[in-house]
């Protein structure tokens, strides 16, 4: 069995600056015809997934982490069905779990703004960071005060370039966008070798540089692909990694070079670019 598990949002979805080729239509052929599982790995909340599949005409997944990792659904029957066991796990190895205590400690930081409710859950606390603010010593601000609140929680930073908005979320280190995919592929029995990872953004980083066959889509930004290829050469892993280019008829940018780096990989033929 192979999965291809992507992000959502400017890697597999052409909602970037970065021009998009079309190629949707024909990656959902690809997935079908190839009996390709499907994981979608998303900062999203179901909904949202559920309108973006919608919106851009994707194929329905066979799973769902959700929301950065702290919600795992899978498809019955064409329903989505929340993995309760997940949510029993996370509390059970999560110390010193307490949302309200975080923000409270939180409140006074310059520069981190509370984001909407239906953005928050149990396990995920999310902030915009202004852009005024110099992000990288927010970010170490931050880590420290949490990391003196909970031993067992972590904070993740990334950037949506579309929107010039800089976010960042207070997860347990239990439910991650890759501890979710981690616990699906142990659940199917999966090798890590079966598991192709698909990404664009800095809450990748961690399943891009895990060990899975990796793809950055070529409209990555320019410091998420230094960063990915910087670790992946210090684990001994680089071979794992494909940023897309862009080659024939693909342009590399999306869901364009999802196909590409999967072509690259030998999980689809060549013909597929051309």
């Amino acid at each position: 069995m192979r999965v291809v598990a992507t992000d959502l949002d400017r890697t597999l979805l052409p909602n970037g600056r970065q021009e998009y080729d079309g190629s949707m239509p024909a990656f959902c052929r690809m997935i079908k015809k190839e009996n390709l599982k499907l994981i979608y790995v998303t900062g999203r909340n179901l909904r949202l997934v559920k309108e973006a599949v919608a919106e851009f005409k994707t194929p329905w997944p066979d799973f769902i982490v959700a929301e950065v990792g702290t919600k795992l659904y899978s498809r019955n029957n064409g329903r989505f069905v929340e993995d309760s066991e997940w949510i029993r796990r996370i509390r059970s190895v999560t110390r010193n779990w307490n949302i309200d205590h975080f923000q409270e400690r939180l409140s006074s930081i310059k520069g981190l703004r509370i984001q909407e409710k239906d953005k928050q859950n149990e396990f995920k606390l999310s902030y915009y960071v202004d852009e005024s603010e110099g992000s990288s010593q927010l970010v170490r601000k931050v880590t420290e005060i949490i990391k003196r609140l909970s031993k067992d929680a972590t904070v993740v930073y990334s950037v949506n370039e579309t929107q010039n908005v800089r976010l960042l979320d207070i997860l347990p280190r239990s439910a991650t966008k890759l501890t979710g995919l981690e616990y699906i592929r142990k659940r199917l029995r999966l090798k890590k070798q079966d598991i192709i990872y698909c990404g664009d953004s800095g809450n990748d980083t961690l399943p891009l540089t895990f060990g899975y066959k990796s793809i950055l889509v070529r409209n990555a930004i320019p410091e998420v692909k230094n960063t990915v290829r910087e670790i992946s050469q210090q684990k001994g892993i680089l071979d794992n990694l494909y940023i897309a280019k862009g080659c024939k008829k693909l342009n590399g940018h999306y869901v364009s070079g999802i196909i590409e780096g999967l072509i690259k990989f030998g999980v689809l033929p060549p013909r597929y670019a051309e």
